[in-house]
């Protein structure tokens, strides 16, 4: 099981005790080899934020999720039935659901952003008492 498998079950209301042994630490902190291992296994802890001009091909993912898809054979099937408003009108349904996925999506990623930024930039984690590194994020 990996760390972020144990922190990802970890009860906030369980003990302490409870969840050092779960995670496999202590209170004096992890071994330099402990942390040694973890780093090889899991990379390194650090936020990931995405940069760049993104947005073209969320909208476009917007289109390729499995109800569009599956609207869009209904309007192919429709417009070869010779229905050509129903036709319209599923192509209005998947273009309505597309833009409000995507808006929502965005408002979702701006407040992550925004909760990520009270996140500290730095922070010393705890090792085995002899020793303390300085992580920088």
């Amino acid at each position: 099981m990996k760390a972020t498998d144990d922190l990802e079950h970890a009860d906030p209301l369980e003990p302490l005790e409870e969840l050092f042994r779960d995670l496999r630490a202590s209170a004096a902190g992890l071994p330099g080899r402990e942390a040694a291992r973890r780093l090889e296994v899991s990379g390194p802890n650090e936020l990931v934020r995405r940069g760049g001009r993104r947005w073209p091909g969320e909208l476009a993912r917007q289109f390729t999720h499995p109800l569009a898809l599956l609207l869009a054979a209904a309007a192919v099937l429709a417009w070869a039935s010779g229905t050509p408003r129903l036709t319209v009108a599923i192509a209005a349904v998947i273009l309505l659901n597309a833009s409000f996925s995507f808006v929502q999506e965005l408002q979702a990623e701006r407040a992550v952003e925004a909760l990520a930024a009270f996140l500290p930039a730095r922070a010393v984690p705890v090792r085995s008492a002899d020793q303390a590194h300085d992580h920088r994020g």
